[in-house]
C-alpha cells in the first residue's frame, strides 16, 4: 500500500472543507502517475486512521471521487481508481536548467526577454519618480461618490452590461467639449476612442498603423514604452534628434527627402517631451504638419501632460491646426489625474477610430463604463477643471522649490534647465556620479529613486534621468533631496 499517511495532505484551517481536500488530494495521485487505472484505494476505515480524520469524512470524499468519474464502487471490494481512465505516466521532476528552463512543458516565442523591468511605485516607501501625479490632491472622493450613485440608479444597471468599445458616450461628449474648451480642438463623440490611458492608444494606433519592415520616425531621445511598442509590430526606428526646441524637423525633412526614407508616420511629444521635458516650438510643429500633408505619413501626437504648463499658455496642440487629418492625437487623464486609474483617450478620423475600437475589442472588448460615466460628471459639473486648477498652482510651487534646491544642494553634480510644464526635471548628473550605485545607496537609506536606465536606448546614452517633483510635499521633497545628496556623497 502506498504511503498515504505522508500523500494525503490536509488542513484543519483551509476554507475548503475536509472532505474535498482528500477528494482533491486523490485527483492529484492519479492525474501525476501514482494512482493507476483500477488500483484500490484504502478502506474508508483504514484511511481514516492513517490521517486522522472522521471515517464518515472519508466515505463522503470517495463519493464525491466516484461523482466526479475518477473512481468505482465495486460492492463487497471496494472503491478503485477507474479502470476507463487513460495510463499516465508518472512524473518525473527534471533537474532545473536556468539557462533553458521555462516552466512550460510547450513551445512558445517569448519576444519580453529583454523588456523594460515594470516599476511598482504602490509601496510606502519615499520615493523620486518620473513624473508623477499627487494621488492625494485628486478628487477622489467625489469620483467614488458620482460612481456609487450611477450604481444605484436604475439607468446606471445598464452600464454593467456590455456596452461600446469605443467607451462610454458620456465621456467622449465630456472629452470633446473639453478638448475644444482647453486645446480649441473641433471634433466629435464619433472620432474619439476611451482607452486606458495612453499607453493603449500608444498600441492600438502601431498595430493599425505599422507593418513588418515599416519605418517609424521618433526622437533620439523618447519615450521607452512607445519605442517597444513600435518594434514589436516589426517596424524599424528612425531617430530624429531633438534640441532645446523639439524634435529637429529639419533633419526629418533630409531623411524624407533620401529615396531609401519611406517613412509611415512620425512619433512626437509637443508637449514637454520625454524625456527632456522641451518643447516643441511652433515654427516646426507647421513644419511638421507640412511634411505629413506633401509625404502623406501619419504624426502621433502624445499629448500626455498639456494641463500643466506654469510659465505661459501652452501651444496648440498639432491636432487643433491639422486641417488635412494626419494626426492621430493621445491624451492621458490618469498622468494628470491618478496613474491606477487607467483613463485616457484618442481623437482620429471616425475609420480610424472604428478600426481601433475592433482592434480593442479582441484585447479589452471595453473599458469601465461606471467609471468612465463618473469621470463624465466630473467633467461636466466643473469638478475636474477645479481640480486642474488647483493642481497647477500647487506643482508651480513645488516646481520653484525643487529647482531652488537642486540649484543651491546640486549645483556641482547636478545640470538642468527649469522647465516649463510638465511634473519633472530632466537631470544631468556629472559624469563621475555612479547612477547605479547611487540609486542603490540612496535605497538603503530609505529613498527609492531610478538608476536612469529607462531613458537610455540605442542611440541615446547619457548619465541623466527625469525627476519628478510633483508627487512630493515640501517636507517630503526636502527629506527625499537630502537623502539624495548623502547617496551622491
Amino acid at each position: 500500500m502506498l504511503p498515504y499517511k505522508t500523500l494525503i495532505h490536509i488542513d484543519r484551517h483551509a476554507p475548503v472543507t475536509l472532505y474535498i481536500q482528500v477528494c482533491n488530494n486523490f485527483i492529484s495521485l492519479i492525474t501525476n502517475g501514482t494512482l493507476k487505472p483500477s488500483d484500490v484505494l484504502p478502506s474508508s476505515r483504514i484511511l481514516a486512521e492513517l490521517i486522522g480524520i472522521n471515517r464518515n469524512t472519508v466515505k463522503l470524499a470517495y463519493e464525491e471521487l466516484v461523482s466526479q468519474g475518477w473512481a468505482e464502487s465495486v460492492e463487497r471490494k471496494g472503491v478503485f481508481v477507474l479502470s476507463k481512465l487513460p495510463v499516465i505516466s508518472k512524473s518525473i521532476v527534471p533537474k532545473e536548467d536556468k539557462e533553458t528552463d521555462t516552466g512550460d512543458s510547450f513551445v512558445w516565442t517569448n519576444n519580453f526577454k529583454n523588456a523594460i523591468p515594470n516599476r511598482n511605485y504602490q509601496k510606502a516607501l519615499l520615493t523620486i519618480d518620473d513624473g508623477f501625479p499627487d494621488v492625494r490632491l485628486a478628487p477622489v472622493d467625489q469620483l467614488m461618490r458620482e460612481y456609487r450613485s450611477l450604481s444605484r440608479k436604475f439607468y446606471g444597471r445598464n452600464f454593467l452590461k456590455y456596452g461600446s468599445s469605443k467607451g462610454s458616450e458620456n465621456l467622449r461628449n465630456s472629452i470633446s467639449n473639453y478638448l475644444a474648451n482647453t486645446r480649441g480642438l473641433t471634433t466629435s463623440p464619433e472620432n474619439i476612442l476611451i482607452s486606458k490611458g495612453s499607453q493603449m492608444g500608444i498600441y492600438l494606433t502601431s498595430q493599425l498603423l505599422l507593418n513588418s519592415a515599416d519605418t517609424i520616425a521618433v526622437g533620439v531621445s523618447n519615450y521607452s514604452f512607445a519605442d517597444e511598442t513600435f518594434k514589436h509590430t516589426g517596424a524599424k526606428l528612425l531617430r530624429i534628434p531633438i534640441d532645446a526646441n523639439g524634435m529637429d524637423i529639419d533633419y526629418l525633412e533630409e531623411m524624407l527627402q533620401k529615396p531609401k526614407n519611406s517613412i509611415k508616420a512620425v512619433y512626437v511629444i509637443p508637449h514637454h517631451h520625454f524625456p527632456t521635458t522641451v518643447t516643441l516650438s511652433m515654427q516646426r510643429r507647421l513644419k511638421l504638419l507640412n511634411l505629413a500633408k506633401q509625404y502623406h505619413f501619419a504624426i502621433i501626437e502624445d499629448d500626455y501632460d498639456f494641463d500643466f504648463h506654469y510659465e505661459n499658455k501652452p501651444y496648440l496642440p498639432l491636432a487643433s491646426i491639422d486641417h488635412n487629418h494626419n494626426v492621430i492625437y493621445i491624451g492621458s487623464i490618469s498622468k494628470t489625474f491618478a496613474p491606477a486609474l487607467r483613463i485616457g483617450f484618442m481623437c482620429a478620423s471616425s475609420g480610424f477610430i472604428d478600426a481601433a475600437a475592433s482592434l480593442r475589442e479582441l484585447i479589452d472588448k471595453q473599458g469601465d463604463t461606471l467609471l468612465e460615466d463618473a469621470f463624465s460628471v466630473l467633467f461636466n459639473n466643473g469638478e475636474m477643471d477645479r481640480h486642474f486648477r488647483k493642481s497647477l498652482k500647487i506643482y508651480k510651487q513645488r516646481r520653484n522649490l525643487f529647482c531652488d534646491l537642486l540649484e543651491s544642494d546640486f549645483k556641482e553634480t547636478i545640470n538642468f534647465t527649469i522647465p516649463e510644464g510638465g511634473l519633472a526635471v530632466w537631470s544631468n548628473f556629472d559624469s563621475k556620479i555612479d547612477l547605479h550605485q547611487m540609486s542603490q545607496t540612496a535605497s538603503k537609506n530609505g529613498l527609492n529613486i531610478d538608476n536612469g536606465n529607462f531613458y537610455k536606448n540605442e542611440s541615446f546614452v547619457t548619465n541623466a534621468m527625469r525627476m519628478g517633483f510633483a508627487s512630493l510635499d515640501e517636507k517630503e521633497m526636502i527629506k527625499a533631496l537630502g537623502i539624495l545628496k548623502k547617496s551622491i556623497l
